[in-house]
């Protein structure tokens, strides 16, 4: 998926599966006169729309930047201990960022970079908010080499999201903003970058995707 591609309806393709079929149950209710089936199917028709929604966004520009991976709410800021390469830990500033099921569910790229890695991670399923859930649960963690150095995303299953889709491969380079992934129903996305970068949020922050800023690199 290219951010840059304008969507004809601006929804992932992943929630077609759900959409059509409740679409579908819809209207075969409505032939048959079931109105309260009707309603249930047009209701779940309508909340997986939303879910799936995926709008173009006005992406800032700036080699500075560091923008939010996702839309959601700030649940944590961390100084964490991190290996982008294997052997090698570093201390980096953490952005926990929680997503409810009302919030659009796909991620993007903070910077722009080369994926050097995606590492997907068997785990479990615990509510998200927790601070655990970004070690315990099943996640995906991709590290981007960039000009301010690694920069990291990780896609974290929670209590009902049981399916992280991963859209980028090793190798790659991603522009700003960039489509990622996304998580069905309801997760959290961490954001890695290095302390040095001031940031611009706090706890309790309502961000989206590509759109707000999460911290600034010092400009040389």
């Amino acid at each position: 998926m290219n951010s840059s591609s304008k969507h004809l309806l601006p929804i992932a393709k992943e929630g077609w599966a759900f959409i059509v079929p409740s679409i579908a149950l819809t209207l075969i209710c409505l032939v048959l006169a079931w109105s309260g089936l009707a309603i249930f199917f047009a209701l779940l028709a309508i909340a997986c729309i939303g879910f799936f929604r995926d709008p173009e966004r006005a992406i800032p520009q700036g080699d500075h930047l560091i923008l939010s991976p996702a839309d959601g709410k700030i649940t944590s800021i961390e100084e964490v201990t991190m290996e982008p390469t294997p052997g090698q830990p570093v201390q980096m500033r953490r952005v926990a960022i929680f997503l409810s099921v009302f919030n659009a569910h796909v991620q993007r790229t903070p910077v722009a970079g080369t994926v050097t890695s995606v590492k997907y991670f068997q785990g479990q399923f615990i509510n998200a908010i927790y601070d655990k859930a970004s070690d315990l649960n099943e996640h995906n963690m991709i590290w981007l080499q960039t000009a301010m150095g690694p920069i990291g995303v990780k896609q974290i299953a929670g209590l009902i999201a049981r399916r992280i889709v991963c859209f980028v491969k090793p190798g790659r380079q991603l522009p700003l903003g960039e489509r990622v992934g996304l998580i069905r129903f309801g997760s959290r996305t961490d954001a890695y970058f290095p302390l040095e970068a001031e940031l611009k949020v706090q706890v309790g922050d309502a961000v989206k995707a590509g759109l707000h800023i999460l911290a600034e690199m010092p400009q040389k």
